[in-house]
């Protein structure tokens, strides 16, 4: 893939989630994302030609930047027991306050398309075996993972009754718990 091919995909990607951001996923029409992106429908439809294509391109893209995120995060963790399971922490809780939006408008896209999932579920394999490798008090640790994918899906499905303040005091307690692990 070129330069030029991969940059016009960052560049449609980034605007079909500005959509899905500012107005739902009823709003991701191929027209719109071509719209915000300053392309032509056709120009959309070069790079990803149809709408499963561009939410498949969303999805993996959301994944590799999670992941990304994370890899940066580890590099930060400062000698805690599980790197990888503190740059979790730290990654999500950014997660839940910039892309909150964006989780809660790429469910119902993908709700009906299983396999769209599947980019999510290769970075979660790799990062579960990374936290294997890491601790060997993984009852302790999987705590803290469910803890965070239970945060992260209550405010996908909009069902969450914590507010900010609580969620600081969740993150607080989980930061805690991986204290825990050090010792």
């Amino acid at each position: 893939m070129s330069k030029t091919t991969k940059n016009t995909k960052c560049q449609i990607l980034t605007a079909a989630l500005e959509v899905v951001r500012r107005a739902g996923s009823p709003a991701l029409t191929l027209d719109a994302v071509a719209e915000e992106a300053g392309l032509s429908k056709g120009g959309l439809l070069y790079n990803f030609p149809s709408k499963d294509a561009l939410i498949r391109g969303m999805v993996e893209f959301l994944a590799g930047k999670f992941e990304a995120e994370i890899a940066a995060a580890r590099e930060n963790s400062g000698g805690a027991a599980s790197p990888t399971l503190a740059a979790m922490v730290d990654v999500t809780e950014g997660w839940l306050s910039e892309q909150r939006d964006v989780a809660r408008a790429i469910l119902p896209a993908t709700a009906d398309k299983p396999d769209l999932r599947q980019p999510f579920i290769d970075v979660k394999l790799r990062l579960r075996a990374a936290i294997l490798k890491e601790t060997s008090q993984l009852g302790a640790a999987w705590v803290i993972w469910t803890s965070l994918e239970g945060l992260h899906f209550s405010e996908a499905h909009c069902v969450s009754t914590l507010t900010d303040e609580d969620r600081t005091a969740v993150f607080e307690e989980l930061r805690g718990r991986l204290q825990e692990l050090n010792q």
